[in-house]
């Protein structure tokens, strides 16, 4: 096994901060850097029925909050390492993924203005097109999900999660077959997790 050291209250802020560079580098650069030529997803039956819903964007970047409470308020320093090494270990997994197979769908922008027009254009020129499969929305969001139900947080960790979910495809960011991946990425993450990290007690 693997040992790492240990996410605790003392060092949480330092571990968020250094978790969140890696995540950048590992998704911007997969998305960036491609083995192959993406593949475009085309949207299914569900996809078709869900309407593109413009102020669905706040919902879908309310993950940036999301992750870290999840972290923060987990029920102890063990949820908390876990959390937030499967959070990492799904990011390396996807970016894997994302270059072997990138894949990427039409996007859509709304004629919105405000607020909620530039977080369109802000996400649009910040998030790689081709890393579609498997959502890492969905899958960083069950896993924080799993830290809250652990913690007693039951409503959150079902309502939050789901609401995510479904505005990955009421943005038009995902198809429904990303999120099926999404939730196979984390089921993963969390099983993998425990068997081959070892956390370090000091």
């Amino acid at each position: 096994m693997i040992a790492v050291p240990g996410i605790r209250r003392s060092n949480q802020a330092r571990a968020m901060l250094l978790g969140y560079l890696a995540f950048s580098a590992l998704y911007l650069g997969s998305g960036t850097l491609h083995l192959v030529r993406p593949t475009t997803l085309l949207p299914g039956a569900l996809d078709a029925a869900i309407p593109l819903v413009d102020w669905t964007i706040w919902i879908y970047l309310s993950q940036f909050l999301l992750l870290p409470g999840a972290i923060a308020f987990a029920r102890d320093d063990t949820d908390r390492s876990q959390t937030f090494y499967a959070m990492l270990l799904a990011a390396v997994v996807a970016a894997l993924i994302f270059l072997a197979w990138p894949t990427t769908m039409v996007r859509q922008t709304p004629a919105t203005d405000g607020l909620t027009g530039l977080a369109w254009r802000l996400l649009h020129f910040a998030d790689p097109p081709a890393n579609c499969f498997p959502s890492l929305h969905v899958a960083l969001a069950v896993i924080a999900a799993r830290a809250l139900w652990r913690r007693g947080a039951f409503i959150l960790a079902t309502g939050w999660p789901i609401l995510i979910a479904a505005s990955t495809l009421s943005t038009r960011q995902h198809v429904a077959a990303d999120i099926v991946g999404g939730l196979l990425l984390a089921a993963l993450a969390l099983w993998l997790t425990p068997r081959i990290l070892r956390l370090d007690p000091a």
